[in-house]
C-alpha cells in the first residue's frame, strides 16, 4: 500500500489529520488525533475550576495565605497555576485580601467575600440537583 492510498483514506477519516514535513532531504509524517488540542484544554479547564472552587471553600473555612491553601492542597510550594486561581477569585470578586492597602505583605492572607459565599450556594444547589 503506497503513501498516497493512506493519505487518500485519511481524508475521508475526519477525526485524524495528516501533517507532512520536509526538513532537507527526508520527509516525517505525523498523523495527528484533531480533536486532541480540545480535549487537552477542556480538561485543563476542567481542572482549574476544580481548583477555583477547591480554593474559595479553603477560604470560605477560614481566613489563609496563600502557603496555608497551597499546604491544604497537599502542595509544598504555591503553583503559578495556584497564583493564577488566587488572583482570577480575587477578580471575581469571591475572595478579597485581608490586608487591602499592603498586596505583598508577608502577612496577607486572603477571605471569602459576601458574593463568594453566594457562589458556593449556587455550587452546592446545582449538585444537589
Amino acid at each position: 500500500m503506497s503513501i498516497q492510498t493512506k493519505i487518500y483514506d485519511l481524508h475521508s477519516h475526519s477525526a485524524i489529520q495528516l501533517a507532512w514535513k520536509e526538513p532537507g532531504i527526508a520527509f516525517r509524517v505525523s498523523f495527528v488525533k484533531s480533536n486532541y488540542k480540545q480535549q487537552l484544554e477542556l480538561q485543563q479547564e476542567l481542572q482549574q475550576e476544580s481548583l477555583y472552587s477547591k480554593v474559595l471553600q479553603i477560604a470560605a473555612s477560614k481566613t489563609s495565605s496563600a502557603k496555608d491553601i497551597a499546604m491544604v492542597l497537599g502542595q509544598k510550594n504555591i503553583s503559578g497555576q495556584l497564583y493564577q486561581v488566587i488572583n482570577k477569585l480575587r477578580e471575581d470578586q469571591l475572595i478579597a485580601w485581608t490586608i487591602p492597602d499592603k498586596p505583598k505583605s508577608f502577612k496577607q492572607q486572603y477571605k471569602i467575600t459576601t458574593r463568594g459565599h453566594v457562589f458556593l450556594r449556587i455550587l452546592k444547589n446545582k449538585k444537589t440537583k
